[in-house]
C-alpha cells in the first residue's frame, strides 16, 4: 500500500519517492537514521527493492533505484545525497519527507537518451547534514 509519495525532478532525472506504512516510533526523541541502502533494478508496489544489485549493464539498464530503509524520520528530517562517477561530482539533492514515520524512500536515477557512462558510481547519503552511509554501484 502506498501511503505517500514525493517526486522531485533533477538533471539526469533523479527523483525521490516515499512509500510504506509509517513505522511506530521506538523512541519519540530517537534520531532519524538510514537503516539500509541498496541499489536495485526494480521495486515493488511498496517501494521495496526487488532487483537488488551493485552491477548494472550500460546497454540494458536505464533506471537505477537507490532504496532507503529509514527509522524515526519526520517531516523535519533532511535527507540528502551527493552522487559521484569515478570520484567526480554528478549531482546532489536535499529533500524532506511529507509524512512522519515513513520507512521506505527511493531515489530514481533514469538515463534518457544514450547509455549510462561506464564506471563506479558512489552515492553519499546524509541525514540532517550528517553522513549516514555510502552506496556504490558499477555500470559495465
Amino acid at each position: 500500500m502506498v501511503i505517500g509519495a514525493l517526486f522531485f525532478v533533477f538533471s539526469r532525472t533523479p527523483s525521490l519517492t516515499q512509500t510504506g506504512t509509517p513505522a511506530p516510533q521506538t523512541s519519540p526523541s530517537g534520531a532519524a537514521t538510514i537503516v539500509k541502502a541498496v541499489a536495485s533494478r526494480s521495486i515493488n508496489a511498496n517501494g521495496n527493492a526487488t532487483g537488488e544489485t551493485t552491477t548494472f549493464n550500460t546497454k540494458t539498464d536505464k533506471i537505477v533505484y537507490v532504496v532507503l530503509t529509514l527509522q524515526n524520520v519526520t517531516t523535519k528530517t533532511k535527507l540528502s545525497y551527493t552522487r559521484y562517477l569515478n570520484g567526480k561530482y554528478i549531482d546532489s539533492k536535499v529533500a524532506q519527507p511529507s509524512k512522519d514515520g515513513m520507512t521506505t524512500l527511493y531515489f530514481t536515477f533514469e538515463k534518457g537518451i544514450g547509455d549510462y557512462p561506464k564506471g563506479t558510481y558512489t552515492v553519499k547519503l546524509y541525514v540532517d547534514g550528517h553522513r549516514a552511509t555510502n552506496l556504490t554501484y558499477i555500470f559495465k
